[in-house]
This record gives structure tokens, sequence and C-alpha cells, in this order.
């Protein structure tokens, strides 16, 4: 197999910087990306060169740390740290190379096959996540309870969860986007416009992710880096196109296949990898958006006012009294016997909780992350609400609820082409 590149001699930076370049990459993509697949026997392997770096050059703890916790931010001290610890690799690697590999004139070949690596890896990247939001799923519609939560009582990242989820077209055009930028860069002839395409949306995601603190700074940031880097070779003559005015052509790398097989096997492997990524994607997203539209009606959900609370028979009607239960809303969950939601202590404490109901009207409530029960009790309907009896802790409990039917007008307001007054 021959490859119709430029096979012209590098210069002395242009070959430093690939060196550096491509050792980076592979370890972002290989170490940091597909080794954890493995499953536990990988374990915490992959953040061992961050654990170096904090126990041993910076000195963060007293005694050394070999356990990575699990956050659910990308963004921890171990993610900075590894971070840290790749850039030093690569350096450490691309002195070395340089070294041992002065006669070499170009990377051609290598650097041909790194940037199909980096076209493929980044493509199923965003067919991840363009199809997770084309089915609306990655940025969910504000539940109930956020609903009654006030609005200075989020966090920037939950705020722009919020008001992207709130718009299903415009996720589901934004999932179009990922995924189309992902199709166009598998393919010779539109991997420029791909790049491009992407460049704007990853930029978007990557000022969203830094300036609303949503913790995937790290890895939507590597994932800009990879579409500048294979952007890079074309930057030139964009410029002379777009801003000089100038006449350009772009030459694409051609594949000179002299045997059938080799012809046919790599066309196999290229729509084989789009088919099988497509399909399972769109094939898991299809069940769990399924899933969630087909939820078991659960009878607590709602939001509630307490209008009686009764700690050892006797009532508290102070409503700033953080020990009494005011309002409780609950959200759905999949299973029709349990939901998760908050309980408003006092008149500024919202608690979350999950609340599970058996099919003897037995109600736990346990606040969420925690694992003692806050309320253990029988609960029984009546009226337009409900009455729960039972213990918190070693009182003696009676809660009467309310349903609460407030509207929202961020739920209720309808999309409008013409507007007459200002939306205040």
């Amino acid at each position: 197999m021959q490859i119709t590149t430029d096979n012209r001699p590098w210069n002395a930076l242009e070959q430093i910087g690939f060196r550096f370049l491509f050792t980076f990459l592979f370890l972002n993509i290989a170490l940091s990306t597909f080794l954890p697949f493995i499953g536990s026997l990988w374990g915490d392997y992959h953040y061992y060169p961050a654990f170096v770096v904090q126990n041993y050059l910076l000195d963060l703890h007293e005694t050394p740390r070999w356990k990575h916790s699990l956050t659910g931010s990308g963004d921890s001290l171990d993610d900075w740290t590894l971070q840290l610890a790749y850039l030093g690799i690569a350096l450490m690697v691309t002195l070395i190379w340089t070294l041992v590999d002065r006669k070499r004139k170009n990377y051609t070949f290598l650097s041909f096959w790194t940037k199909i690596g980096v076209r493929y890896y980044l493509a199923y990247v965003m067919f991840v996540y363009g199809i997770l939001k084309m089915f609306v799923l990655q940025m969910p519609y504000p539940s109930l309870t956020q609903f009654y939560t006030p609005l200075g009582d989020f966090t920037p990242m939950r705020f722009t969860w919020m008001y992207i989820g709130y718009s299903e077209p415009y996720q589901f055009l934004s999932g179009f986007l990922e995924a189309l930028g992902g199709l166009l860069i598998l393919f010779r002839r539109t991997l420029l416009v791909g790049l491009i395409l992407l460049l704007g949306v990853l930029g978007n995601v990557v000022l969203l992710n830094f300036l609303y603190g949503v913790p995937v700074k790290l890895f939507s940031a590597t994932l800009w880096l990879m579409c500048i880097y294979l952007l890079a070779e074309y930057i030139p003559k964009l410029i002379n196109f777009f801003l000089l005015n100038k006449q350009e052509t772009i030459e694409r790398f051609e594949f000179n296949l002299t045997t059938p097989w080799k012809k046919y096997g790599r066309l196999f492997l290229k729509y084989g990898f789009m088919a099988y990524a497509i399909f399972t994607l769109v094939r898991d997203d299809l069940k769990y958006s399924q899933r969630r539209q087909t939820l078991v009606p659960f009878e607590l959900e709602g939001a509630f006012d307490v209008y009686s609370f009764k700690t050892n028979g006797i009532d508290n009607k102070l409503a700033v009294d953080t020990t009494r239960w005011n309002q409780i809303v609950i959200n759905n969950s999949r299973n029709g016997t349990s939901g998760f939601g908050h309980v408003l202590l006092g008149t500024s404490i919202r608690e979350g909780a999950i609340f599970k109901l058996d099919s003897l009207n037995n109600l736990s409530i346990t606040p969420r992350g925690d694992r003692l029960t806050a309320f253990e009790g029988t609960h029984v309907k009546a009226g337009d609400g409900f009455t729960w009896e039972g213990l918190m802790g070693k009182d003696s409990v009676q809660l009467m609820l309310r349903r609460n039917e407030k509207e929202f007008t961020l739920d209720t307001r309808e999309f409008m082409w013409i507007m007459e007054q200002k939306d205040f």
C-alpha cells in the first residue's frame, strides 16, 4: 500500500512538535479512554501517573495516596494532575526520541496514521454525545423538584443543564451538528468541512464547560485541541481564502491500493466501524428513551404542602423551625415504587431524599447520599392529600399533606412567533 502525501523533509521544529503531540495524544486516547474500559482488572492504574505527581512532586498528601475517588467530575484533582503528568511524560519521551532519532527526515507515514486514529476517535465521541442529545437524553427537561427550587439555589452546571434541557429542539440540533461533524470527518472529501463545523461546535461546548463550571473541562478541551490538530495543516490556506481573498486548492491524501482485498478490506473496516458505532448507540439510546417514556406512575409524585406536622402528639406550627417539614416535592422513578425529590426544612433548607413505597403502603424516606432512614411509617390517602404516620428516629410523627397545584410560567408558556410585549 502506498499513501500519496507530502513527503518533503521536515524541519527540526516540525519533528519535535510531532513527537510531543503524538505522545500526548496517545496517552490521552489509549491510557485515559480505552484501557479503563478493560474493567475492574485495570482499576485505578491509569491514574498512577497523577498519584506520582501528587505524592512525590507536589507533596500534596501526608500519606501517599493511590486510590481514585469516584466523584462524577472529570475535573478532579486526579484528572488535572494526570494531565500534568501526561505533559511531563510527553516532554521526556520527546527528548529521548529526539536524541535517538536524529537522522529522520520526516514522520509522514506515522503522522498519516496518527491523524486517522484521532479522526476516528473524535468521530466516535461525537457520535456518543450527538446521538444522546438527538434523543434528548443528556440534558433532561427540568424536573418538578427543580421547578420548586429557587433559581439562586442551583449550581452553575445544574442551571446550564436546565436551560439546555428546557428546549428539546435546541438540544436535538446541537446533537445533530455534533453527530454530523463526526460523520463528515470520516470521509476525505468532507474532512475539512467537518473539522470547521466541529471547531465551532466543540468551541461552544468548551466555553460552556469553562464559563459555567461544568466538570468536563479537561475532556472537552482535549477534544477541541484534537480538532485543531487535524485542522492545522489547512490553516494557512484557509487564511488565504477567507481573509486574503486568494484562490487556494485543498489536496486530499490518497490511498493507492493495488490489490482488491486491500481496497475492499479498507471499505469494510471503515463502513463496519460507522455501522457498528451508529447502530449500537442508536439502539441503546432508543431503549433508554423508551424506558423513560413508559414510566410506571408513582402515587406520591407531586408537590405537597405539610399543613400539619405533629411530633409526639404536639403540632409544630412554627414554619421557620428547621425540624419541621413544610413542603415535600417528589419526582417519578422508573419502577413505580420509588421516587426522588426534596424536603423543605423550615423555610430555606432543601434536603434531597429518596422515597420508597411498598405494596402495603409502608413508606420510607432516606436522605440522598445517606444510609439512615429519616422517616419510616404508613402512607394513607386522604382527600386531595396524604397522611403519613411513623417514626423519625425515636420520635412519633404525623404529617398531613395537601397537594400543591402551583403552575409555573416556565412550564406552561408556549412558543410564540409573534410577541406584542416584552417577556419579563
